[in-house]
């Protein structure tokens, strides 16, 4: 069977030779590699065709920079093989998977793998400092194979609750990959992609053997996408969140067993965009931060998200945990329009409160630009314990 893996690279020179070098080491020999890179400036150009020259089952294209999933539409299109794997050009194959995933698909023959990505902490060597952080593989307990369109659907929210639909690190038959593409104007974009392909899976086999290492560096400037604001990330998740909420809902799936699912991930999402609100590349203002907090974050989507399963103190907690991290790192004005914002943590947070506490948090749950009114459930827990 010939798989044919995808690796997009741009201004890579240090990290991509060690990535086809795990491709290489498999053990596995019908696989063509497929490099696409993305307009490099550095010597990866040089380096990708001279790995071409040594081994045959390397091919190599050069484009002008489109970013990456441009690449891996790039490559899907090019892709000879039956089934294809994307393999990034900073992570790793992990020892044995190629073969393992071959074999599993030559059994079941599915229309899709879903394998297992490790995610690994390292320094500018690429050595470990925390492995397998985040423990995705605790949600897989065994490998299991789904025969048909029905079973497909209806594990297919936990396909997205195990993790292994959040992501392009999966085997894919060439021919249901090739009838999609992906966006290039999001990160989530792998995420959204699973989504789009979803009607056409027939079948699906889980790998419980971990195939993928994902590492972030320790170094938040050698890392493509951690640690930054994206200021499309909110209707991004909000995106994610309805279209997999009306898919389900067309599958005729019971509302219980998404529900839980779908909401975990998006109230997790708040704290998320919360916290990039401080990523150094973001441009607002301490005032304007504040106010994406309250006024953008708990919008109808997100809000109907915490009713649907009575978490709406959850969301609150988050949004003011979110607004008391972000303001111990940076200092508003009194006379700023947002400082009600401030006075609202204090007094909620303050051990002994006063009358003026009271009337502050007043103050800011019925302020103009706390539309939800956020803090309105803590202080009527105050003042049912009062």
């Amino acid at each position: 069977m010939l798989i044919s893996i995808i690796m997009p690279v741009y201004n890579n020179e240090t990290y991509f030779p060690m990535a086809v070098e795990s491709i290489l080491m498999q053990g596995y020999p019908d696989f063509e590699l497929i490099i696409i890179d993305d307009g490099s400036t550095d010597g990866t150009p040089a380096i990708a065709d001279e790995m071409a020259k040594r081994d045959g089952r390397i091919r190599v294209i050069h484009q002008e920079n489109q970013w990456i999933y441009a690449s891996f539409n790039r490559g899907i299109e090019e892709a000879k093989g039956e089934y294809i794997y994307i393999l990034n050009s900073d992570d790793r194959l992990r020892k044995g998977s190629l073969k393992r995933m071959a074999d599993s698909a030559g059994k079941y023959r599915p229309d899709i793998v879903w394998t297992i990505v490790l995610t690994h902490v390292c320094d500018e060597k690429q050595d470990l400092l925390i492995c397998n952080k985040g423990r995705a593989d605790r949600h897989v307990k065994e490998e299991a194979y789904y025969p048909d369109e029905r079973e497909v659907r209806k594990y297919w929210p936990y396909f997205y609750g195990s993790l292994l639909a959040h992501n392009q690190a999966n085997l894919y038959r060439s021919e249901i990959m090739k009838k999609h593409r992906f966006r290039n104007d999001v990160y989530g974009a792998d995420t959204l992609f699973n989504i789009s392909i979803a009607p056409d899976v027939k079948s699906a086999l889980i790998l419980k053997e971990p195939v993928y290492d994902y590492l972030i560096y320790q170094q938040p400037s050698m890392n493509a996408s951690v640690g930054k604001y994206y200021p499309y990330e909110h209707d991004m998740f909000n995106e994610i969140y309805v279209r997999y909420k009306s898919m389900f809902q067309g599958w005729g799936l019971p509302e219980e067993s998404y529900r839980e699912v779908l909401g975990n991930f998006r109230l997790r999402q708040v704290s998320m965009e919360i916290r990039s609100l401080s990523a150094t590349n973001c441009p607002m203002t301490s005032s304007e931060k504040l106010k994406h907090i309250l006024c953008k974050v708990p919008d109808a989507v997100v809000s109907a998200c915490a009713q649907s399963d009575h978490r709406e103190e959850e969301l609150e907690s988050r949004i003011l945990s979110g607004m008391r991290e972000l303001l111990l790192r940076e200092s508003i004005e009194e006379t700023d329009e947002m400082y009600f914002a401030y006075e609202l943590l204090d007094s909620l947070l303050r051990y002994e409160k006063e009358e003026e506490d009271y009337r502050k948090i007043e103050r800011a749950i019925r302020h103009p630009s706390n539309p939800m009114h956020i803090g309105q459930i803590f202080y009527n827990q105050l003042k049912g314990n009062g």
